[in-house]
């Protein structure tokens, strides 16, 4: 559980900084972003 009190904060930051940034630069950044998105969750969720 104690993993989960790290984790949490990480997403939540780490999804309001994706938004963000989508709505800066629209459909290409968002596809790397969303790459990016697959990345980290198969290195820290899997």
């Amino acid at each position: 559980m104690t993993i989960n009190y790290i984790i949490t904060p990480f997403l939540i930051t780490l999804i309001g900084f994706i938004f963000f940034s989508i709505l800066r630069k629209r459909k290409k950044s968002a596809k790397s972003i969303y790459k990016l998105i697959d990345d980290l969750e198969k290195k820290y969720i899997y």
